[in-house]
C-alpha cells in the first residue's frame, strides 16, 4: 500500500499503524493550508518577525532567514516554526496585500492577469457590465478609447455580403436616433430616427461615383447684400429700398411714413427669397454721417402678393414681420448690427424688405452707411 496520496501526498494511515492520529493530523494540517489558499503577500523577502499561528506565504526569489532556499515554497507557520509546502502547477493563491490572484506556473507565482495576455475566443466580456449574446462584447464607462500601436489605427466593421448591415447605430435609452454605415447595400448613409422606428435618410453616397444624395432634401445657405446709404429726413421717416432697383440701388430712401410701423406698399422691393426659404439673420456694419443721428430702428418683414395674377394693390399684399429693434444706440464711427430672423419660413415666394427710421433731432438730410448681409436657408 501506498504511504501518500497521489496528488497532495498526505500520509496515509497504514495497517496495524500505531499513534494513528499522528499520520491523520499530519494530513489535516496540509489540506488546512492548502484549501482555499489565501496568503498574506507574495512580495516579502524576509520572514515576518512575530506571524500569527497559521500565517501563510508565498516564498519569493531570493528569500532570506528562515526562508532562505525557499523560493516559490509555500510558507505556513505551524506551531512556531515556519512548514513549506510545494505547490503544483495550476495551484491558485488569493494574495491579500495587494487584492490580487497568482498562480504557479510549475517554477514560480505569476500574476492571474498575465493570462489576459493570452485570450482567445472568449465567447462573453463584459467591462464594467455584463455581456449577453446579442452583444458578446460589452463595455459601460465614460469613454473607450482605440489607441494607435505606433502609427495609426483602424475600426473596421464587416459584414458577410452586400444585403447584410455594417453600421454604428446611437441610440437614447436603448432606441435607435441615428445610424450611418452601409446597410442593406453597400452605399454609404446617414440616417436618423426620432423614435427608433421611422428613419429618415439624410446622405447617401454612391458606392461607385462617391456622388452624395439628399433623399429628405437639403437646405443651403444663401446670402444677399441689403446695405447701401441709407437717408435720414428731419422728419425720421421710415425709409427702405428704392421701388425702382429693389437691393441693387445704391440708396435707401423709400419713404415709408412716420407711423409706429413702416407703411404697406406692393411696390416696395427687397431681396427675393423663394417658396420655402428659412429667414436666419440680417447682420454688419452701420455708421452714421452726422452727430445728429444717435440710433435707428429697424424692422424687417416678409412681403408677398398675387404673384403673375396682377399683384398690384396694397390690399392683395401679404406682410408678415421677421424681426425688429428699437432704440439702437449708435456710437462714433462702426457700430455693429446683428439681428436674428427667427427661422421665419417664406410660406410663397416673396420679398424680405428691410426698414430703418433715425433716431436724433435732425436739421437736415443726413445718411446712415450700412454694409449689411442676410442669411438664409433654401432646399437644394
Amino acid at each position: 500500500m501506498s504511504q501518500t496520496s497521489l496528488i497532495l501526498e498526505l500520509p496515509y494511515i497504514q495497517p496495524a499503524q500505531a499513534q494513528k492520529h499522528v499520520t491523520h493530523n499530519e494530513a489535516m494540517r496540509v489540506l488546512d493550508a492548502i484549501v482555499q489558499l489565501s496568503v498574506s503577500s507574495a512580495s516579502l523577502i524576509t520572514p515576518p518577525a512575530s506571524p500569527e499561528e497559521g500565517a501563510r506565504y508565498l516564498v519569493p526569489i531570493g528569500a532570506t532567514g528562515d526562508w532562505l532556499d525557499q523560493d516559490g515554497q509555500i510558507a505556513v507557520f505551524d506551531t512556531a516554526v515556519w512548514t513549506f509546502l510545494s505547490p503544483q502547477a495550476g495551484w491558485q493563491a488569493f494574495v491579500r496585500d495587494v487584492a490580487a490572484s497568482m498562480y504557479f506556473d510549475g517554477s514560480v507565482w505569476v500574476s492571474a492577469s498575465v493570462a489576459v495576455d493570452i485570450l482567445q475566443n472568449v465567447q462573453l466580456l463584459g467591462v464594467n457590465t455584463t455581456a449577453d449574446a446579442t452583444n458578446p462584447l460589452s463595455v459601460a464607462g465614460d469613454a473607450t478609447l482605440l489607441n494607435h500601436a505606433g502609427s495609426g489605427h483602424q475600426l473596421k466593421i464587416n459584414k458577410a455580403v452586400e444585403t447584410d448591415t455594417a453600421s454604428l447605430l446611437f441610440q437614447t435609452g436603448y432606441s435607435g436616433r441615428a445610424e450611418m454605415g452601409a446597410a442593406g447595400n453597400d452605399d454609404f448613409a446617414i440616417k436618423v430616427s426620432a423614435d427608433g422606428s421611422t428613419w429618415n435618410t439624410g446622405a447617401v453616397f454612391d458606392r461607385t461615383t462617391g456622388r452624395v444624395q439628399f433623399p429628405s432634401g437639403a437646405q443651403v445657405s444663401n446670402r444677399a447684400d441689403v446695405g447701401g446709404r441709407i437717408y435720414c429726413h428731419s422728419d425720421n421717416r421710415w425709409v427702405t429700398h428704392n421701388i425702382n432697383y429693389g437691393v441693387q440701388s445704391e440708396n435707401i430712401s423709400n419713404n415709408c411714413g412716420t407711423g409706429i410701423d413702416p407703411t404697406t406698399s406692393w411696390t416696395q422691393m427687397g431681396a427675393f427669397v423663394p417658396k420655402g426659404a428659412v429667414l436666419k439673420s440680417l447682420s454688419g456694419l452701420m455708421r452714421s454721417s452726422s452727430t445728429e443721428v444717435t440710433g435707428f430702428d429697424v424692422q424687417v418683414f416678409f412681403q408677398t402678393g398675387a404673384f403673375d395674377t396682377g399683384w398690384n394693390s396694397d390690399a392683395e399684399t401679404t406682410r408678415t414681420l421677421a424681426a425688429s429693434q428699437t432704440g439702437v444706440a449708435l456710437d462714433p464711427g462702426f457700430n455693429r448690427v446683428a439681428l436674428d430672423l427667427g427661422d421665419l419660413v417664406a410660406a410663397e415666394d416673396g420679398f424680405v424688405t428691410f426698414y430703418v427710421r433715425p433716431i436724433g433731432t435732425i436739421s437736415a438730410t443726413r445718411y446712415l452707411y450700412a454694409s449689411l448681409a442676410m442669411n438664409y436657408l433654401t432646399a437644394a
